[in-house]
C-alpha cells in the first residue's frame, strides 16, 4: 500500500475527518481573526478603511488565489462536519449509550455548531452579495448626507450606509455572534480530539477558546455598533 493511499485511509476515519475539521477550523480563525482586525479600520476613519480595501485590491491574482483557496477551505470544513454528524446520528440510533459516552462533552458542542454553521454560511453568502457583488463603491451607495451628498466615500460610505440601516446591523450582529459561538465550540473540539492536554488544561484551553469566541463577537459587533450611534445618536 502506498504513502498516498495509506494517507487517505487515514483522513477518511472518524479521527481524520475530525483534524480536517480541526486543521481547516484553524485556517477559517486565522482569515477571521484578520477580518476583524481589517473591519476595525471603519472606526479610524474613511482614509484608513479606504487604504486597507485598496491594499487588498492591489493584490490582484493573489487576491484570487487567497479567495479560491478560503472557498475550498470552507467546502472542505462544512462537508467534513456535515460527514461526522451523519455518522454520529447513525451511530446513536443503534449504539446511543455507547456513543454519548464517548463523545462526552463533544455532544451538545456539535449540534450547535452544525446550527450556528447554518447561520454562518447564511451570512458570509449574504455578505458576499452586499458588499461585493453590489457594493459599487462609486455609486449613490457610497455618499454619506450628513458628510456630503455630492463626494463618493468610496468602500467606507458603502459599508457605513449599510450598517446604518438597524435591520441589517441586527442581522449582522446575529450572525457574527453565531461565529463566536462556532469559533469557540470549534477550538474545543479540536483539544478534545487531539487529547494531548491533560483533563486540567484542557478545561483551560476551553475557557480561553470562549473566550476568544467573545472576542471575535464583540468585535465585530462593536463596528455596526458604532456605525448605529454615529447615525442615530451623535450624529457623523
Amino acid at each position: 500500500m502506498s504513502s498516498t493511499q495509506t494517507l487517505a485511509g487515514r483522513l477518511s476515519t472518524t479521527v481524520g475527518k475530525e483534524l480536517i475539521v480541526g486543521v481547516t477550523g484553524v485556517l477559517l480563525v486565522g482569515f477571521i481573526l484578520a477580518h476583524l482586525v481589517g473591519n476595525l479600520l471603519l472606526i479610524v476613519g474613511p482614509e484608513a478603511f479606504n487604504h486597507y480595501a485598496a491594499q487588498l485590491n492591489n493584490l490582484g491574482e493573489l487576491l484570487w488565489v487567497a479567495r479560491i483557496g478560503l472557498i475550498v477551505t470552507f467546502v472542505a470544513h462544512i462537508s467534513m462536519a456535515i460527514s461526522l454528524s451523519r455518522a454520529s446520528a447513525a451511530a446513536r440510533g443503534t449504539q446511543r449509550y455507547e456513543v454519548e459516552k464517548s463523545v462526552g462533552r463533544k455532544t451538545a458542542a456539535t449540534r450547535l455548531m452544525l446550527i450556528s454553521g447554518v447561520t454562518i454560511l447564511c451570512f458570509v453568502l449574504f455578505h458576499i452579495y452586499d458588499f461585493t457583488i453590489t457594493g459599487d463603491r462609486e455609486g449613490d451607495r457610497s455618499f454619506i448626507d450628513a458628510i456630503s451628498d455630492t463626494e463618493s466615500m468610496g468602500l467606507y460610505g458603502v459599508v457605513f450606509n449599510s450598517f446604518a440601516n438597524p435591520l441589517r446591523s441586527l442581522f449582522y450582529i446575529i450572525a457574527v455572534c453565531g461565529v463566536g459561538l462556532h469559533l469557540s465550540h470549534a477550538i474545543s473540539s479540536v483539544v478534545v480530539t487531539l487529547g494531548i492536554l491533560t483533563e486540567k488544561s484542557t478545561d483551560k484551553a476551553e475557557l480561553a477558546a470562549k473566550v476568544i469566541g467573545l472576542i471575535v463577537a464583540v468585535g465585530f459587533s462593536s463596528i455596526p455598533l458604532y456605525v448605529l450611534l454615529r447615525a442615530h445618536v451623535i450624529g457623523v
